[in-house]
Formats: C-alpha cells, structure tokens, sequence
C-alpha cells in the first residue's frame, strides 16, 4: 500500500495544467501560484459505490459484513464519507484533484467475496464536466493500485465555489472497464453507480461578499459542525413474539448472539461500542453499534441475522437500520444533547417499508416492534435540542428505485451476481397462529442453488 503523501502526489499530477505534468507540479509552492490556482487542505468524497451491491453483502445470501477504516463514516443514507481530502484546485482552467483517506471493506460468502477499497481519489475538468474515482482495490489479497474506478458527469449540475468551498452534488457514476475487473466481475463496464459528491475546501480562496439583501453574519456555506461518537450502546429485543416464536415449538429453532452483543435480563439486546457522528447544523445522528443476533429455525429456513445496527436521523426523526436496509422506524421527534451525550429511551417502533422484506414478510409496514433505547457520547458537544431531520433529499425506504440490475434490488430480494450458480427463492406463508392470544404470521423462505455451471 502507498503512502497517503505519494497518493496525494498521485492525484496532483493528473491535475497540472500545460506543458510537462511533473514539472508544473513541483513547482507548485505550497501557496496558490495565481489568483485562481488554490490548495485543496481539507474536504471529503460522499460515495456508496453500489446500494444493491451494499444491500447484498449484508443480505441473507452473502451474509457477509461491511466495514469502514482509516476514519471513513457511514451516512444516513447508507453510503460513505471519505474524508481529510488534499490536493489542488485551479478555478480558471475549472480542473480539481485530491486523494482522501479512509477504507471500506465488503466481506462474504464466508470468505469467497473478499474486496478493500481505499485511498480514495477524484479529479475533474470543467472542459469536459467530467470526473474520475481512483481508488486502491485489493482483491483476495491481491492489491490493485491507481485504479480508475468509476466516471461521473456534472454537465447537470456543476461545481458550486463559495466562501472558500468547491462543492459538488449528486453527480451520476459509472463503472469504467479497469473497475469492472477490479469489481472482480461482479458488474459490467457501464453499469450505474451511486451518485459521487465532493466537498473541496481551498486555502485561501476568495471569499464571496455579502449582498445588500441579507446579514453580514448570515452563513452562505462552508463546512458543517460534525462531532464525533465516542462511545455509548443500544437496547433492543427486536419483538419479543418473534423471538418466543423462534424458540417455540414450531420453529424449533435458537437464537445466537454475536460478541460484542450480550443478552439482556428481559430477553432483549445489548449491543454497545458506538461509534459515529452527530452533524450539528441539520441535528443528523448517524451512530452505529457493535455485535449481532442471530434468528435460527424450520431447519434453516428461517436463517436471519440482525447485525451492523445504526441509529440515524431522517426527517423528522429516527430509523434503525440492520447494514444498509433501514428496518424500523422509531419515533422520536426530538433530540436532547445534555452533558455531552444522547439518551433515548423506550422510543416506539414500527417495520419500515423495508424491514418487510428484510423480516420475510413475518410483518407488515407499520407493525408495533420492540422499544429502542440508545445512549450515544459525543465528544465536546455543548447542550442542546434539536429536531431530527436527516440527510436532505434521503430515502426513508431504504432503496434507491429504479435499480435492478445483476446485483438485485432491495432489502429481503437478493440476487447473486452472474456467477454461474442460479438462486432460486420461494417464499411460503403459513397460516396464522393464536399463541397466548396473540396472532403469529409464519413465513418460511426456502432457498435452493442450482448445480454449479
């Protein structure tokens, strides 16, 4: 693996303007060499890859784990920030370049899917309101540095420079060739990717004045007030109908719970290690907890993992999520930070449009789940209250729509990739059962793969 320094010297050479790329580079002071030609010191790329690719690694199926390094988060919305961006910007030529830190890693199949992507880079010209993803791809251990990843278009909508801040927003990605082998075929070259945005913040940059129709003091951009999580946990029994069910005379099953998780006294879970950020500005909190819980019975028919549990901000309050599919939604309008901490407890929580599909259809949208109960700390977070409300422009669902390609499509629908091994998933309700008065839908999903091609 390369240095973050000659990673970032990578990605400065694709951006040198003019005659001798290497050349123009070094002579580059460590100040802007014009009025228009700035130090990109800090910044980050927002990317989720795939959200079909994420909801199938975390899916029944691959029953596999995401999981982030080098300070990369996880957002709201199920996609990444890479952050500590530094590179170079010249606003004349309308070129930008910057490599970021930060690591993800999709693990599955009990070790057949083994991807890292890290170092994390872009550059983009106006001329052809074009960018590119280079990032480090290691494959079953086998590392594949520089790779040009993905393409992204931003004819629709271009870098927005104000106050010291190149921004751009939700630009469309797609899978260059060098990626799909990378990507270990598990997409084709073309194939849409999750939109890229980019946050560049230049040294020194002009600052744009205020106009007569507001404040001096009215904030027009720039960075946002984000706070780390530095610990805390959850409480969580998921429904405690669904776990007598499990362990009942029907399904005959058990459930296993996944260290660092523990059980509770009252049957329910204990799942600490928090870690995340909470975004003062849009009062966002994305936390996420450590451990798992496994729902195991009807002989491995009913075969569900409950794991990489995050609580996160949507408009107007708070989703539980198990990976990328968001499961419930728990109803808390209000969120009090009081001695540098949140403190939840007992919120009311409902199956989200996806936790259908992510519980095999046992329950419908809306049904009454367990209680969630959270504490998060953060660190030098002054007291205060605020109104949940997300990540502007997010999905409550879930899923992103329209996206149905090789790699499936939401929550509790997974695909295999084209890999020679066809899936097919039946799924069987069962009639209703009175238990303790209480009316208990079974599902059994029955799974077969055919012979290998």
């Amino acid at each position: 693996m390369k240095s973050p320094t000659r990673k970032r010297f990578a990605a400065l050479a694709a951006l040198a303007i003019g005659v001798g790329a290497s050349t123009a580079l070094a002579a580059l002071p460590a100040q802007a060499q014009d009025a228009t030609e700035f130090d990109i010191v800090d910044g980050s790329i927002s990317w989720g890859i795939k959200q079909s690719f994420r909801n199938y690694i975390v899916g029944p199926i691959a029953h596999g784990s995401i999981t982030l390094g080098g300070g990369a988060t996880q957002n709201g919305d199920g996609s990444f920030t890479f952050g500590g961006a530094e590179g170079a910007a010249d606003l004349d030529a309308g070129t930008y370049a910057a490599a970021t830190d930060g690591s993800v890693y999709f693990y599955g199949h009990d070790g057949a899917l083994d991807l890292l992507f890290e170092n994390f880079e872009f550059t983009a010209d106006d001329a052809s309101q074009t960018g590119t993803i280079i990032v480090d791809v290691t494959t079953s251990g086998v590392l594949e540095e520089n790779v040009p990843f993905a393409t992204f278009d931003y004819g629709s909508s271009p870098w927005d420079v104000s106050d010291g801040v190149a921004q751009l927003d939700g630009a469309p990605a797609v899978l260059t060739e060098e990626g799909a082998i990378a990507f270990a075929g598990f997409y084709s070259a073309g194939t849409e990717l999750d939109p890229v945005s980019i946050v560049a913040n230049l040294e020194a940059a002009p600052v744009d004045p205020p106009t007569t129709d507001e404040p001096t003091d009215t904030p027009t951009g720039g960075a946002e007030t984000v706070y780390d999580v530095t610990g805390g946990s959850a409480d969580w029994g998921v429904k405690q109908s669904f776990r007598d069910y499990v362990t009942g005379p029907i399904a005959h099953g058990e459930i296993t719970v996944l260290d660092p998780a523990t059980e509770n006294a009252d049957g329910t879970y204990h799942f600490p290690d928090a870690t995340g950020t909470f975004t003062a500005e849009t009062c966002a909190l994305d936390a996420a907890f450590a451990g798992g819980v496994n729902f195991y019975g009807h002989e491995g028919q009913l075969d569900l993992d409950v794991a990489d549990l995050r609580v996160a901000s949507v408009d107007g309050g708070l989703a539980l999520y198990s990976g990328d599919t968001l499961i419930v939604n728990v109803a808390v309008t209000e969120l009090a930070i009081s001695g540098g901490q949140i403190a939840v407890s007992g919120a009311a929580a409902t199956v989200a449009a996806d936790g259908v599909d992510f519980f095999g259809g046992f329950y419908t949208e809306g049904t009454e789940v367990d209680a969630v109960s959270f504490t998060v700390d953060l660190a030098g977070a002054p007291d205060t209250t605020c109104e949940p409300t997300g990540n502007p422009g997010g999905n409550n669902g879930g899923s992103n729509g329209g996206d149905d390609d090789a790699a499936g499509g939401g929550a509790g629908t997974p695909k295999l990739p084209v890999t020679g091994s066809p899936l097919t998933i039946v799924l069987a309700a069962a009639a209703a059962l009175l238990v303790g008065g209480a009316a208990v839908m079974i599902l059994a999903r029955r799974r077969s793969l055919g012979a290998s091609a």
